[in-house]
């Protein structure tokens, strides 16, 4: 096996670890303010209350992927919030995505 097949084979090998899990496998939560003081987190449809968002940090946090699914102008505030409750519960890989299934927010345009 020459030099070239090692270089080709450990190539592959590092692109299959660095795939990103599926889909089904990763959990996405939805956070919207309300208001200027108030954040609104969804799971599967439905609001999420602390309890639960305390239950299913423990599977973040062992490793669970986890998604959270926030316009660009969502209040950072908000997602700072966010953020910062699920790191004290041990949560350290979160990935931070704009919806695609959402149009862009429409632009002022002065009249």
């Amino acid at each position: 096996m020459g030099v070239p097949w090692v270089i080709a084979l450990l190539l592959l090998g590092l692109a299959q670890a660095a795939t990103p899990p599926s889909d089904e496998h990763v959990d996405e939560i939805v956070v919207t303010a309300i208001s200027k003081t108030k954040c609104r987190i969804r799971f599967a449809d439905r609001d999420m209350n602390d309890d639960e968002l305390r239950r299913r940090s423990t599977e973040w946090a062992a490793g669970k992927p986890l998604r959270v699914v926030a316009r660009a102008s969502t209040d950072i505030k908000c997602l700072a919030k966010i953020a910062f409750k699920l790191a004290d519960r041990g949560v350290t890989r979160i990935q931070f995505i704009e919806p695609k299934d959402l149009a862009p927010l429409p632009v002022a345009i002065p009249q």
